[in-house]
């Protein structure tokens, strides 16, 4: 993971000279003497400078002279490029974040709400993001569950920072929910552990039909799974929780003659700005507990 201590190689490619004197003069201030910094004015002279120089990250103009910064997104993907890249844009616009993201880039900064801080903040998140990207290329099946075929433990881990970063950037709501099944230890002590095995497998298949392709679903431990629902409210998760609860309910998980009867009680809590990945989890975790208290085979909200 790269730290302020950590050298880093920063190319900014900006035709204006006004800006690139103000993005040096913070990268200055905030990495000191910890940092090469390259810059140029247009997409080719960047692309040359990145095959030559190959830095961790790519400060990149939306509008170049010889090309747009998608373009440049484009020429760079086809090169191969393992770095960073942070799309600079004047036009505040969600679409052109939008389309910088789809191209490659990890994030984008608007021109006139930089600060020290702000760059400081977003480069080191992007570097160390791209970083862990490329470790999930040959990380990938450590990171899955090989019994539910769900995102694991770890996989949570590492995705609970980045949603939380992106809720403070971005202000989308975000719901976690952590599921829990009712009564496992029942299914492993009076049918056995394989019949457990097939309730966790079912479930997993219950949630995953429940929820978006673009939310996620994680194995977090033992019978206990946790759900991130990107840009919904609570009330919108509310619904989902009940498809999920219901989902499960009518799902029989046969054992050979027999029929279970299968629930799973819910806890639910919205990220909120001050948030810690502990904060978050606790209030979700007392959701959930409330859930159980209540009766089970129900769900909860907890608010900060």
């Amino acid at each position: 993971m790269k730290t302020q201590q950590s050298l880093l190689k920063i190319l900014i490619v900006d035709d204006g000279m006004e800006d690139r004197q103000i993005y040096k003069r913070h990268l200055t201030k905030s990495f000191n003497s910890n940092s090469t910094i390259f810059e140029c004015e247009t997409g080719q002279e960047g692309i040359r400078l990145c095959n030559e120089e190959n830095p961790d990250c790519i400060l990149l103009d939306y509008s170049l002279p010889d090309m747009d910064g998608l373009e440049f997104l484009t020429l760079l993907r086809e090169r191969g490029y393992p770095g960073a890249v942070i799309m600079l844009t004047g036009q505040g616009s969600e679409e052109v974040a939008v389309e910088a993201m789809k191209g490659g880039a990890l994030d984008y900064l608007i021109k006139n709400e930089l600060s020290t801080q702000t760059l400081h903040t977003t480069i080191l998140e992007a570097v160390n993001h791209n970083e862990m990207d490329e470790a999930k290329k040959w990380k990938t099946q450590a990171l899955i569950d090989p019994l539910t075929q769900v995102l694991n433990r770890n996989a949570y881990d590492l995705s609970i920072e980045q949603v939380i970063h992106e809720y403070r950037r971005y202000k989308d709501p975000t719901v976690l929910v952590i599921a829990d099944i009712d009564d496992f230890k029942m299914y492993n002590d009076n049918f056995g552990h394989k019949t457990g095995d097939q309730v966790l497998r079912s479930v997993a298949i219950s949630i995953k039909n429940s929820i978006r392709s673009s939310d996620l679903v994680f194995r977090y431990g033992g019978e206990e799974f946790a759900i991130i629902l990107k840009k919904v409210s609570i009330d919108q998760a509310k619904k989902v929780c009940e498809k999920i609860r219901s989902e499960v309910e009518n799902r029989f998980f046969p054992d050979r003659v027999r029929k279970l009867d299968v629930t799973i009680s819910l806890g639910a809590t919205a990220i909120e700005e001050d948030d810690t990945e502990e904060m978050l989890f606790k209030r979700a975790d007392q959701a959930l507990y409330t859930a159980k208290s209540n009766g089970r085979n129900r769900m909860e909200v907890v608010m900060a």
